[in-house]
């Protein structure tokens, strides 16, 4: 129980900056570097994958879970704020540039796949470890197939 309630602190202490993380990840990735925007958001959800390793299997699935319903329920209100304030710093200071519809939905699905390598990161260490069970029960099989100390071999 214990391991859950880390989970969801770890999910609302990063999916709330996260909500905002995305939408600033847009700006940057339209009005500054496209690779450097995607960086930034790579670094960010592999930081939060990091936080997440220690936790057991369940808890850790379900944190994640919850650190990108958080990410996206909060992100959905806060892309309007910071694309607006955003907008109106860099017309007043610069020149602000809007992405066409191809090169927004490159960035957005980008993201949605970064998180769903977050998401496979933690399938991936489930089948390692499964894979090293395995591998050490199977070892400790052949070691135990070769012993007489049963008295079922055929010196018996």
């Amino acid at each position: 129980m214990e391991q859950m309630k880390r989970a969801m602190k770890l999910s609302l202490m990063f999916g709330l900056p996260g909500a905002a993380a995305v939408p600033v990840a847009f700006e940057i990735y339209a009005n500054v570097s496209q690779w450097f925007a995607l960086v930034l958001l790579g670094g960010w959800i592999t930081f939060v994958g990091i936080r997440f390793y220690p936790l057991e299997t369940k808890p850790a699935f379900v944190g994640i879970a919850a650190f990108i319903a958080y990410t996206v329920a909060f992100g959905i209100v806060l892309h309007a704020p910071i694309h607006n304030a955003v907008k109106g710093w860099l017309e007043e200071n610069s020149e602000y540039f809007q992405l066409d519809l191809k090169q927004a939905g490159f960035f957005w699905l980008t993201a949605v796949l970064l998180y769903f390598l977050l998401f496979l990161s933690a399938i991936l260490r489930v089948a390692v470890k499964r894979i090293r069970a395995n591998s050490e029960r199977t070892e400790r099989y052949i070691d135990s197939a070769f012993d007489d100390e049963d008295g079922d071999g055929f010196g018996s």
